[in-house]
């Protein structure tokens, strides 16, 4: 296997992780720290690792629990480390992925259907209790694009507006212009909703 083909195996990983825990003390003495977890991510370019105190991984002692991070991730080929923080492991390499291949483009919603769909257009008038002007401005130019933010939970906002009946593709656009943007606030219909009719202001 030449360098250049080289991937860092599970054991450099797991020992560059438990390096990190140097130097933690507790009541005055050294931590001891032991690997919890460690597999490939799904498309092989990741080890996932988790790693926690040994009076805990194998002891069972709770107290003894560190808590905050959820994994370590160590890139095979590189062996860049990341920490993901907060979010599920699947959620933070999806987005990751996402990113790299919008090459720099926003995400978008925007609408499928144009103002000559007379059933469309009367259903989005009533979720967004808005009136036809309004809902005729939606449809039109860059007022098309309505919600922007991670590929992830577009794909959530899209989900439950089609429950509603409303009908929407995302997009990767050069510029989102004056699309709203989402965060994790937009996990419930109502609030998805809302967003979108923050482009009637």
């Amino acid at each position: 296997m030449t360098e250049h083909n080289a991937k860092l195996t599970a054991e450099q990983a797991c020992e560059f992780v438990l390096g990190l825990s140097d130097g933690v003390m507790r009541d005055g003495k050294p931590e001891r720290f032991v690997i919890q977890f460690c597999e490939l991510s799904a498309n092989g370019d990741y080890w996932v690792i988790r790693s926690n105190s040994e009076d805990f991984v194998v002891h069972g002692m709770t107290q003894h629990c560190y808590v905050g991070v959820n994994a370590h991730l160590i890139n095979v080929r590189t062996g860049e480390h990341e920490m993901v923080v907060g979010w599920s492991v699947d959620d933070h390499l999806q987005d990751k992925y996402d990113l790299e291949a919008a090459s720099g483009n926003p995400y978008v919603l925007t609408p499928i259907f144009d103002r000559t769909d007379k059933p469309a257009l009367v259903n989005l008038r009533r979720k967004l209790q808005c009136n036809y002007p309004q809902t005729f401005a939606l449809l039109t130019g860059e007022q098309r694009l309505w919600l922007t933010g991670k590929r992830r939970l577009l794909q959530d906002a899209q989900r439950m507006l089609l429950e509603q009946g409303i009908n929407t593709q995302i997009e990767l656009v050069p510029d989102a212009g004056e699309a709203i943007a989402i965060d994790v606030e937009t996990w419930y219909t109502e609030a998805v909703l809302k967003a979108v009719r923050k482009k009637l202001c």
